[in-house]
């Protein structure tokens, strides 16, 4: 039947042509949507990779997502949790920071697409990590310090991007934001982090976050980069003795987490291409049986005249045969 049905190709054109594109577009499909799953892990480790040697404390009901936002964390305990830790930290790489989502994660096990970032002015490099990946801004400055204006705000990459979509002209510094009602200054915009919360943030004072969302005296987490190699266990024992309420969120936990989001990715992919394989494969014997049913009383024809099989198969290159005498 296999050799039959390919040997009729020739003589259905349209028919073959239209199979060919169909299993054409089907294997593409698994191609783009493969590549598109491989560029999203790449993105993926080198967010994994940006938090290296940074540690979250965040409340223990806020689980061990980064970032934490929802559970709010006292500002006082925030202070009592890098004082404790200070010997073993970076102090201007270390601070008090408040989350708030704008624009939900566009995929499961990710940041916001859009997140409202509070820091204290002269911690800015703590969340931004300017140092360790060497991100700077394209425009403008990235300390609140340089500027004079009561409501400023730094973007990232990706967030002045999300913005200028909404904005008559491309962001400038000095250019008004409104964001949660609020209008803002640009001071700056920042190149391209690893890190996909930093490209992803709307950094404002830390006073000013706590204004717009009514949270005064309240944070999401302590963000802590570690002074030298090997101080995380220490910041992790003395953080678990003092606050056994707080989840320690460090390099290897967002790694996991990551990593539950790429496996989620791969099981899509080997879902959808098993289903374009068996449609493909559907497809496939979907058109030699009809083949075959075309020519069945042709077939059975030269099998009662004692055709051979070879014969019956080489017929199909040339016309159909009549059936009528």
């Amino acid at each position: 039947m296999f050799d039959y049905a390919l040997r009729n190709i020739t003589k259905r054109w349209g028919r073959s042509l239209l199979t060919i594109v169909g299993v054409t577009v089907m294997v593409t499909l698994i191609i783009v949507i493969t590549g598109i799953v491989n560029s999203q892990k790449r993105t993926m480790h080198a967010h994994a990779s940006a938090g290296a040697g940074k540690i979250n404390i965040q409340p223990l009901l806020a689980g061990t997502t980064y970032p934490a936002e929802g559970i709010d964390l006292a500002e006082t305990t925030a202070k009592d949790i890098l004082s404790l830790v200070a010997n073993s930290t970076q102090q201007p790489l270390s601070g008090k920071v408040l989350y708030f989502s704008i624009a939900s994660a566009p995929y499961p096990n990710q940041p916001p697409e859009v997140i409202l970032v509070g820091l204290e002015s002269g911690q800015e490099e703590a969340f931004t990590g300017s140092i360790s990946n060497d991100v700077r801004p394209t425009s403008g400055v990235e300390f609140f310090a340089e500027s004079g204006v009561a409501s400023p705000v730094i973007l990232g990459k990706h967030a002045a991007e999300y913005y200028e979509a909404r904005f008559p002209e491309r962001l400038q510094p000095g250019d008004v934001l409104t964001v949660l009602d609020q209008e803002l200054t640009v001071l700056g915009i920042l190149g391209q982090s690893g890190d996909m919360v930093v490209n992803n943030a709307v950094i404002v004072p830390l006073d000013v976050a706590q204004e717009l969302l009514g949270k005064e005296g309240f944070v999401s987490s302590v963000i802590l980069t570690q002074a030298r190699a090997g101080a995380d266990a220490e910041i992790t024992a003395a953080v678990q003795s003092h606050y056994p309420q707080m989840n320690v969120v460090d390099n290897s936990t967002i790694r996991s987490n990551l990593d539950e989001g790429i496996k989620l990715f791969e099981n899509m992919v080997n879902a959808i291409s098993a289903v374009v394989v068996i449609a493909a494969t559907i497809l496939i014997m979907t058109v030699m049986l009809i083949t075959i049913k075309e020519r069945t009383r042709e077939i059975g024809v030269l099998c009662a005249l004692g055709a051979s099989t070879i014969t019956i198969t080489m017929s199909t290159s040339r016309p159909s045969w009549s059936t009528t005498a």
